[in-house]
């Protein structure tokens, strides 16, 4: 074979090999794809719940569940700690500024026939949109449409109207930028984050807390904040302001805020002497890179744990309280006085 031609396919090898790896790489450092299904919002936020399935949770305690939650464990079978991968939203307010509307995608494995039939029970009304199923169920005021993607997706929204749930139809096939908030702050967040956030914060949009101090100095910011696991949590915000002046104010109060909040947790805290609680608060860091107020915080393993731990011990009274063994015996037994039979216990 000629050198020239070794060359030029050596160099077709080199250039096909560079293109790929610059896909790869933009592929790999966009946003996750189902956050690219969303409709437009002022909140997105995004969890990658699969590294939670690397513990083992049948040594764990079961949850106790009841309601419509064990309606629904019931009948599809799906249980959402155990079999959801990933989660998608974006939430934004309704123009009258008096309730919110939010469309979700859910990644996870489930037995897709059980599910359908789940959803025909509780639907009202059911559409077609460019062959897939559109399940109307009202709930609590609001129009849900329930839409099963494919064998490991399932779109809902709970706004008035379908456009929400047939963009997300539609960007299945497209593979579409997604949401504007996303395409223009997406890059903020860290690499290998397990969960994040982007918010928008317009003029008046931060209610005062019941102490008398708000978060009013975080109007008309992008806060893109994250959670990653390096044997520690991080946590971490970025506050993005118009102006350095701007992002100056909110270092300023926030610095204020986290003054005081400091010297009422360990002044009247219930753990306020408790060593790993105070580490963690006194992590809390807040630094200003030009019009970008940084805040950062890390959570110990030893607080994870005992977080954890605290919560595990009141699991059993919790589960202990409605006392399911004794009350069909009761019933059983005095099916003409149920109430008889419950009055001295409840007093």
């Amino acid at each position: 074979m000629p050198l020239r031609r070794k060359l030029l396919m050596a160099l077709l090898f080199v250039i096909a090999v560079a293109v790929l790896g610059f896909w790869l790489y933009r592929r790999s450092g966009g946003p996750p794809e189902i956050t690219r299904l969303l409709p437009e919002g002022d909140v997105i936020v995004y969890a990658n719940l699969k590294p939670a399935h690397l513990f083992d949770l049948a040594k764990s305690k079961p949850v106790q569940v009841e309601g419509e939650y064990q309606r629904f464990i019931d009948q599809t079978g799906i249980q959402f700690e155990r079999d959801l991968d990933e989660v998608a939203m974006s939430r934004r307010d309704t123009p009258d500024g008096r309730d919110t509307e939010s469309a979700e995608v859910f990644v996870g494995r489930f037995d897709e026939q059980r599910l359908r039939s789940f959803l025909e029970s509780i639907s009202t009304q059911r559409d077609s949109y460019h062959g897939r199923i559109l399940y109307v169920v009202p709930h609590q005021g609001h129009t849900v449409r329930v839409c099963v993607l494919d064998p490991k997706r399932v779109a809902v929204t709970n706004m008035a109207s379908s456009d929400a749930i047939h963009q997300i139809v539609d960007a299945v096939e497209d593979s579409p930028s997604g949401p504007s908030l996303l395409q223009g702050y997406y890059q903020h967040v860290p690499v290998a984050s397990l969960a994040w956030l982007i918010l928008r914060s317009g003029s008046g949009s931060q209610a005062p807390m019941g102490s008398g101090w708000s978060f009013d100095f975080l109007e008309n910011t992008v806060t893109v904040g994250s959670v990653r696991f390096e044997g520690d949590l991080r946590l971490r915000a970025d506050v993005i302001a118009a102006t350095e002046n701007a992002a100056k104010q909110v270092v300023d109060s926030a610095g204020s805020f986290l003054s005081m909040y400091r010297t009422v947790a360990e002044s009247v805290g219930t753990h306020g002497t408790d060593p790993d609680v105070k580490a963690a608060i006194d992590s809390i860091q807040v630094q200003q890179n030009k019009n970008v107020a940084v805040f950062t915080a890390t959570l110990s393993q030893r607080f994870l744990k005992k977080v954890v731990s605290e919560a595990a011990s009141q699991a059993p009274t919790a589960a202990a309280s409605p006392s399911p063994s004794p009350e069909p015996k009761r019933h059983g037994r005095r099916r003409h006085k149920p109430m008889a039979r419950r009055t001295p216990p409840a007093a």
